[in-house]
């Protein structure tokens, strides 16, 4: 049926209807060129003469790449960055982004040339949309011809290089929704924004960086645009309004920035509270000094915020009170780098839609609270540099969205929680500076997506985690300083197995207690800049393997282990570092050939390496490009050439101490202009100081010390280096005058001890040198009597002014040198970037101080001609550890309140001519291990009991002839007083006897009369006994009488 209907068809058409068919299409035939002709038109929707004038506008923009690549053909409505309306009669260029395409970031660029804005733009008379951001326009002028685009919706310019004044032409632009002038790469300025009122409809504002210094009504005229959202004029140097302030009129506003508004007061806090629809208000950096009071009044107006940012203000206050009010809608919160107090409160755990927050920098103190476990929106918590206290809460676990946790210097103990493994989208963890405890979790391998682990200054115990080699995103890891012990094997190993290669870039493990070797798979780290493995037990061999793939290694610091460097003379790092730190590591007697490779060095260290010989000479031609020099503590020798540190203009430490370099000073080291620390200690350097160490202006610490340098110190006068800190030049031959330091107030450390300087000591130190801490000028030739401006110095700590020739009495007024009045219990050093040394003779022996020089306290002012008695003054210094006055004239008795100096060490005030006795007091000083009195004028008994039992060395007391008692010989009066107490013994024995007779004769008679007294039997009894007894003497006595007188009698006479 159906092909028969077609044959039916096609034989209608072949024979009725051919000559017209025919007609019709020779007909056609004719008009196809103008139909195509029309079909163009249709396709072609650019109109010309705005494609030529975009060719225009194109010539003069700079495009180093092929942006403009697709502008060719006849439809410019096809070209990137170009649209037009959809006119049936040609289409208009309706916007135009010609946004610099390779901008790094909204505020920096990379190296682009000039634009210019080519006249043709008021070809493009539709515009509507308008984007010249993020170009150069070399700060040209915006042209007023944008004035005359009057359909214009949206116009950016921010960040485009522009120039000089704002035209106020852009009031034209009625039209304007959008207008964005913004960005600190312009070079803006507007002295009046009446023009804005002229843009009614205009909903966003973008002056931010511009120059508003001048323009007065800015607030006026910002107020007047209702339809006003978005008000940016952050950092435009806004100036003050005066109250009163205009009705709040921004009934539509959502967002404000005022950032680096200086003059941000109550009053326009209180205006701002107006603002009911703001979600987004940022007051950063106005440096505002108000109380937190004000602010929360108007931050509980503002019910909808969503974002706040008071960061790097001046808020005082208790934290609380900006919490308390806040808007329970607020996802990002930002009050870092304030003066806020008191403890997190509760309520914190309320802001539930928090995603932000960031209190770092402030005075908060207490305890994390439970409550911030409630905040499971969280994705970012910055606390750094506060004073909270206690553990991180365990319910740290249930903030299963944060990337971002930062507890930076703190007071925080405890443990890292275990449940910290829930934080699976956790990219940063922070703990730097704290006090936490206890072994780094094992499951701390769980936590995949880690990019930064820093934990260093800690008290983290145990191995590292072997789970830590699984982190293969991570970026950066610190662990340094704390007290981890165990290998790094498995670290290093496991993230070099890593199926994508780690991303590690920085690994700091110093001062740890880690040991065993560095595993050679460490060269595989290839994206490895920043790696710090010193002060630890590391031991093994440093080959080439460690080294293979880490091209992009800047920093690398393994000094201070038992390492031995094994590389061949002829190897070539595959690395161009910038920083090389292998101090004590074993290299062998040779120079390190590579280091020649190194053409980018600013840093080396090679002390104690076990390097030997002559420094080759390509080395000083390398180290012109050097900021930090030590090879301080090998073998190097030889003479250092005139030409070493030439256009050595950025040195800015040298360290060659403890070598045995000879020969001259170079003088090219006036060309080190940059130089701080200058240390050449302990070599064979003879000659002269040059005088080119008058022109190093910043020289902080410079040391020459134990050399044979001779000849007089440069007269610097006013030129001497002001900065400087700490001058040693003991052991030398230096002569002359004391040196010109008269304008070194910074000064801490003056040493110029065992030299022949001579003349007298200037009494300007003790008023211009008033920061000094340590000043050694013994064993020299000084004279004259010693300054009583020495006792301004109120911070000296130790004074040295022994073997010299001084004479006079010793200034009372040294016992007012206030450091040594007090016991020093500050450990800190007396200079960070140094280790100073100070050799003090103590305890019959010389002592050279370094880690706890800051503690010590010594007067020394023996081997002078120094007389008098000791000032009573001097027993005020009760810090004072080492006392020496020996080897004087000194006269009078010691004080007896020298037992108040309690903290006395040493005291020795031999060779003098000291009479008296002893002062008993001696005998309480605790800490006194050193005492000699030799060879003065003292007499009577030596203390006994407590201290003195120690000092039995009879050589301590020789030279006294009239000093007795242990452990000299026994004093004259020790038998008589031995007698006397016999004598007193044995009368006391007679007088116990008398006494003891008399007592009991009484008790005796007491006890019978008592008896006959009360018992009348007894009486009887004893009276009628008594008569017998009686009568018996009487019978006896008269028969002997007669018997006798009978003989008488019976005798015969002469």
């Amino acid at each position: 049926m159906a092909a028969r209907s077609s044959t039916k068809l096609y034989g209608f058409v072949s024979s009725k209807h051919v000559p017209v068919i025919l007609t019709v299409f020779l007909l056609s035939l004719g008009a196809t060129p103008c139909c195509r002709s029309l079909e163009a038109d249709r396709t072609t929707r650019c109109v010309e003469t705005e494609r030529r004038a975009l060719l225009a506008i194109k010539s003069d923009m700079y495009d180093p790449g092929d942006w403009f690549s697709s502008w060719t053909g006849r439809d410019c409505c096809t070209w990137r960055g170009v649209a037009c309306d959809d006119n049936a009669t040609g289409g208009h260029v309706t916007e135009l982004n010609l946004r610099y395409p390779y901008a790094d970031d909204q505020y920096g660029f990379s190296t682009k040339g000039a634009s210019k804005v080519n006249p043709s733009l008021l070809q493009l008379k539709h515009l509507k949309r308008l984007d010249l951001s993020m170009n150069d326009f070399a700060g040209a002028r915006i042209p007023k011809m944008i004035a005359s685009l009057v359909h214009l919706k949206y116009l950016n310019l921010s960040n485009a290089g522009f120039g000089g004044s704002i035209p106020p032409q852009l009031g034209n632009l009625s039209s304007l929704r959008h207008l964005d002038l913004g960005g600190c790469s312009n070079k803006l300025r507007a002295d009046d924004l009446e023009w804005l009122s002229r843009i009614p409809s205009l909903m966003y504002l973008d002056m931010y960086c511009l120059n508003l210094s001048e323009a007065t009504n800015w607030l006026h005229q910002v107020n007047s645009i209702a339809t006003l959202r978005v008000l940016c004029l952050g950092q435009a140097s806004l100036p003050n309004v005066p109250p009163p302030f205009p009705p709040f009129n921004l009934t539509s506003i959502s967002k404000i920035d005022l950032s680096a508004y200086h003059n941000l007061t109550s009053t326009m806090w209180r205006w701002l509270s107006n603002a009911s629809s703001l979600e987004y208000l940022y007051l950063d950096s106005c440096l505002f000094n108000l109380d937190v009071e004000v602010v929360q009044v108007a931050l509980a107006a503002l019910s909808k915020l969503k974002e706040l940012n008071l960061a790097n203000n001046d808020i005082t206050g208790e934290i609380s009170a900006v919490v308390r009010n806040i808007s329970r809608r607020l996802k990002h919160l930002d009050l870092s780098n304030n003066s806020l107090s008191g403890e997190i409160p509760p309520s914190m755990g309320d802001l539930l839609l928090l995603e932000h927050l960031d209190l770092e920098h402030n005075n908060i103190i207490g305890e994390i609270p439970r409550s911030v476990g409630n905040l499971t929106n969280l994705v970012k918590l910055y606390l750094t540099k506060n004073n909270i206290s206690g553990e991180i809460p365990k319910n740290i676990g249930n903030l299963l969205s944060l990337q971002v946790l930062n507890l930076d210097r703190n007071q925080l103990t405890g443990q890292i929680p275990e449940n910290i493994e829930k934080l699976q989208n956790l990219t940063e963890l922070s703990l730097d500076d704290n006090s936490i405890t206890g072994q780094i979790p094992a499951t701390i391998g769980i936590l995949y997506n880690l990019e930064i682990l820093s934990m260093p200054s800690n008290y983290l115990t145990g191995e590292i985690p072997r789970s830590l080699g699984d982190l293969c995103k991570l970026i950066v890891l610190d662990l340094s300083y704390n007290d981890i012990v165990g290998e790094v094997t498995d670290l290093i190993d496991g993230l070099s197995n890593c199926s994508e290669g780690t991303p590690l870039n920085t690994m700091y493990m110093e001062n740890n207690n880690l040991s065993g070797i560095i595993p050679p798979s460490l060269g595989q780290f290839s994206e490895m800049e920043d790696l710090d493995l010193s002060l630890n037990s590391l031991e093994g061999n440093i080959t080439q393997a460690h080294f293979s793939n880490l091209t992009y290694l800047l920093y690398f610091d393994i000094s201070f282990n038992s390492l031995n460097v094994i590389l061949p003379n002829d190897w070539i790092p595959p690395f161009s570092a910038s920083d090389i730190s292998m101090g004590n590591c074993h290299f062998g007697t040779k120079f390190p050939a590579w280091i020649r490779t190194q053409t980018n060095l600013l840093g080396l260290h090679l002390s104690r390496a076990g390097l030997s010989g002559n420094v080759p000479a390509w080395f000083w031609d390398l180290s012109r490009g050097l900021i930090n020099l030590n090879l301080s503590s090998n073998h190097l020798s030889g003479v250092l050439p005139p030409s070493a540190f030439l256009s050595s203009t950025q040195l800015t430490t040298l360290d060659l101490s403890n070598n045995s370099f000879q020969g001259p000073i170079p003088v090219s080291l006036a060309d080190a202009i940059e130089l701080q620390l200058l240390t050449l200690s302990n070599n064979h350097f003879n000659g002269n100081l040059p005088s080119s160490f008058c022109n190093m202006s910043k020289l902080e610490v410079l040391d020459l010390s134990n050399n044979n340098l001779s000849g007089n110190v440069p007269d610097c006068h006013t030129s001497f280096p002001a900065s400087l800190e700490s001058l040693h030049l003991n052991n030398n031959s230096f002569s002359g005058r004391f040196p010109s330091l008269l304008y070194c107030e910074e000064l801490v450390l003056l040493d110029l001890g065992d030299n022949t300087f001579s003349g007298e000591i200037p009494t300007w130190i003790g008023e211009a040198l008033l920061s000094l801490r340590v000043l050694r000028l013994r064993s020299n030739l000084f004279y004259g009597t010693i300054p009583a401006s020495v006792s301004n110095l109120t911070s000296l700590q130790v004074l040295d002014l022994s073997s010299n020739n001084l004479f006079g009495r010793i200034p009372s007024s040294l016992g007012y040198l206030s450091a040594m009045r007090i016991i020093q219990n500050n450990s800190a050093p007396l200079n960070f970037f140094y280790s100073e040394s100070v050799e003090i003779i103590a305890k019959g022996s010389s002592f050279e101080y370094t880690t706890v020089l800051s503690l010590v306290t010594s007067l020394d002012l023996s081997g002078n001609n120094l007389s008098g008695e000791i000032p009573k003054e001097l027993t005020n210094l009760l810090g004072l550890r080492f006392l020496s006055l020996s080897n004087n004239h000194l006269t009078g008795r010691i004080p007896e309140k020298i037992g108040v100096m309690t903290q006395l060490e040493s005291l020795d005030l031999s060779l003098n001519n000291f009479s008296g006795g002893i002062p008993s007091s001696l005998s309480s000083l605790h800490f006194l291990s050193h005492l000699n009195v030799s060879y003065n004028n003292l007499s009577g008994r030596i203390p006994t009991g407590s201290q003195f039992l120690t000092f039995n060395d009879p050589s301590i007391y020789v030279g006294n002839k009239d000093l007795c008692g242990l452990p000299l010989r026994e004093c004259p009066s020790d038998a008589a007083i031995a007698e006397d107490e016999e004598s007193d013994s044995d009368k006391l024995e007679t007088v116990f006897l008398i006494t003891s007779i008399i007592i009991g004769f009484v008790v005796g008679f007491w006890l019978s009369a008592g008896t006959l007294i009360i018992k009348h039997s007894i009486r009887i009894a004893l009276f009628r006994w008594m008569d017998k007894i009686c009568d018996w003497i009487y019978v006896h006595c008269a028969v002997k009488y007669a018997k006798l007188k009978s003989k008488l009698q019976g005798r015969p006479k002469n």
